[in-house]
């Protein structure tokens, strides 16, 4: 060790690395050139690889790269030189430079991850797809192999290129620390100076390299993504159904259509579940850093259905060997990367919190027989859990509708037809190639349309046909042109008084001709003053209201402001008169309603049902909840229904015209 009386030690740190020197003080610390320098710089200049020249010479790699930096060896060699050395350090990394045999895509894989993860061999294996049982030992062994270390020189030599800047390698930093932290390095003169700025140093170097080596990853990655083609999935293995959702999902993860939920229904064979497992193990591909979530109502439910439909979709890829299925958690790992497809049950929220992905997020979620779940609110819950906002994703709701409107699910669709980021798929299995489902499924369908068409209606073409448990049979929604209202010879007019349930006002017209009732024009208002209510109805000031007779002082307040309104007549004798209403509307022959002009009241009428008892069987009972138009509607109509009674012979008590007309004017 020199005396530091005798010597004053520098160290100079640059932007191409890190030198020492010593300033003479005593003429005994005068360093000579290394001999043996001389004799590498002829072997460098003749072509030969500096690893090369350290085993000749029975050098480190370390100081014969010392001396390429410090004698500037580049720059005394010819021209010629730097060219033969330029077209070797090009020979493709892919080959081994001995026996010229290709490397294993795990192999590769290897490499890549080795150098950028700063030299974790073990996690190098991981990340390349071995096993983690044998990651350790296989990752050890990699390195000892010449073709998969030349593989991971020359990736370094190109990375250093690129940078343009002429510093070590992350493994020649390594190397030196750890020679650095055993005391075993000197500087060119032989001294052992202090180390700690250079260890310093670095480390900022080291993490300087491993920032750029992730950059330049997440640029490839990105580049690979833009140029991904829009149809990937053969087309052949798309139905028409599905052909314009399929562009949608591309245009928004691409960020080109505001779009973030898709409502995939239709009745059976229209290959719903087939489409959306091609298109997550599609996304899996694409994407290096999404991941996919499926959901049932229960979790018992999941590795019948979703689970082996997903493993179905890779196997007719033939691409098994590049996924792990396991059982717990249940998942789906594809093993060049590490991204996941997770099957959850939605019936233990609280397990729910316990999933998270390694890296990147979920880019599809997908709920599958949702109509299965207690409610659109589990599922929203299980979208805040896995789905975040900052990132291209998509809420995915599959199912068959259920035969009732009254079906949350059924309720759901209505709701998003007018939302903007919500789009509804339809598909038929009857656009389904034969050979897809066989032949004989296409002949029950057949079997099942001539002799069960309500079941064919709602199980084949996925429409709702009702419980069975339905009040009105009769109902016809249809459009109403202003034509028609204006060629109508009257109208009649219903008001339902309400605050806290709705308040409704119905105008219809009765042809006792055709037994047709045409319901044209409602006002329809929540928690809304009588006051409020009247403005919204002062075009049919004139007209005869009659309205619910059990708020005289609502019709009251109507008459002062100008209404010709009255009560509805409530002699319904034994207490089944409100039933004989229900009942008349029912045995018309038609009601035709349009649901533009009269939406709440064409939703009543085709979704409300008798309450089917616990045997399965229906009740007679009227529903008294939900009913606010229909009874709006029974109002207006209150004369044309008790004479129906009158000529039926209905009334428990004999009262003449003069006295029915006095009550109407009450």
């Amino acid at each position: 060790m020199v005396n530091p009386d005798t010597c004053k030690r520098y160290h100079v740190l640059s932007g191409c690395g890190i030198f020492f020197c010593a300033m003479k003080g005593d003429d005994r610390l005068a360093a000579r050139k290394n001999p043996l320098s001389d004799k590498a710089y002829e072997l460098y200049k003749s072509g030969m690889k500096l690893v090369d020249i350290a085993t000749q010479l029975n050098c480190s790699d370390a100081t014969i790269r010392t001396w390429k930096n410090r004698y500037k060896w580049d720059d005394n060699a010819s021209e010629t030189f730097q060219k033969k050395n330029e077209t070797k350090r090009n020979v493709s990394k892919n080959k081994d430079k001995t026996t010229g045999k290709k490397l294993t895509p795990k192999q590769e894989a290897f490499a890549a991850e080795y150098i950028r993860n700063g030299g974790n061999a073990t996690q190098a294996a991981k990340n390349a797809g071995y096993s983690e049982r044998t990651a350790r030992q296989i990752g050890n062994e990699n390195l000892t192999k010449h073709d998969i270390s030349n593989q991971i020189a020359e990736q370094m030599e190109c990375i250093e290129k690129e940078q343009h800047r002429d510093i070590m390698s992350l493994a020649d930093i390594q190397e030196r620390r750890s020679k650095i932290a055993k005391g075993e390095v000197v500087d060119g003169r032989g001294l052992k100076p202090e180390f700690t700025d250079q260890l310093r140093a670095m480390d900022g170097l080291e993490k300087a390299l491993t920032i750029a080596e992730k950059q330049k990853i997440e640029r490839e990655e990105k580049e690979k993504r833009e140029k991904a083609p829009l149809w990937t999935v053969p087309i052949t293995d798309i139905t028409s159904d599905f052909v314009e959702i399929y562009r949608t999902v591309h245009e928004a993860f691409a960020g080109e259509v505001d779009v973030h939920e898709i409502v995939s229904k239709g009745g059976r064979g229209s290959i719903k579940s087939n489409f959306w497992g091609d298109l997550a193990y599609e996304t899996i591909r694409q994407d290096p850093q999404a991941h996919i979530v499926y959901t049932r109502r229960y979790k018992v439910d999941l590795r019948g259905s979703v689970y082996n439909q997903f493993m179905k979709t890779v196997i007719r890829y033939n691409d098994v060997d590049n996924w792990d299925f396991k059982q717990s958690p249940m998942c789906a790992v594809y093993k060049p990367t590490g991204q996941t497809v997770m099957f959850v049950g939605a019936d233990k929220p609280i397990s729910l919190k316990s999933f998270n992905v390694p890296f990147g997020y979920v880019k599809l979620l997908i709920h599958e027989e949702c109509d299965e779940m207690a409610g659109v609110e589990q599922m929203d819950n299980i979208e805040d859990t896995f789905l975040r906002s900052d990132t291209p994703a998509l809420d995915i709701k599959i199912f068959n509708p259920p035969k009732s409107k009254n079906n949350f699910m059924n309720q759901y669709v209505e709701e998003c037809r007018n939302k903007t980021q919500t789009r509804i798929c339809h598909s038929y299995y009857y656009n389904v190639p034969v050979k897809w489902l066989g032949k004989r499924f296409f002949e029950r369908a057949e079997w099942f349309k001539v002799h069960k068409p309500l079941y064919y209606r709602n199980n084949y073409l996925g429409e709702v046909t009702g419980t069975g448990g339905g009040i009105f049979d009769n109902v016809e929604e249809r459009t109403i042109t202003d034509t028609e209202i204006e060629n109508l010879p009257f109208l009649y007019y219903g008001l339902d008084f309400g605050f806290e349930h709705p308040q409704t006002f119905e105008v219809a017209y009765y042809d006792e001709d055709a037994d047709t009732l045409y319901c044209v024009a409602e006002v329809f208002a929540k928690r809304c003053k009588n006051s409020t209510f009247a403005r919204k109805i002062k075009k049919y000031i004139e007209e005869e209201i009659i309205c619910d007779s059990a708020r005289p002082d609502a019709i009251a307040e109507m008459q002062d402001w100008g209404f010709n309104a009255i009560g509805a007549k409530k002699r319904w004798g034994s207490g089944k008169g409100r039933d004989y209403c229900w009942e008349w509307l029912q045995q018309t022959t038609k009601i035709v309603v349009d649901p533009e002009r009269c939406p709440h009241l064409a939703h009543e009428l085709t979704t409300l049902e008798h309450e089917q008892l616990a045997d399965g069987s229906f009740s007679d009972a009227y529903p008294k909840i939900g009913e606010d138009c229909v009874m709006a509607l029974i109002y207006g109509l209150n004369r044309v229904i008790m004479e129906s009674r009158r000529n039926n012979g209905l009334y428990d008590d004999e009262i003449d015209e003069e006295e029915d007309d006095e009550e109407y004017e009450d």
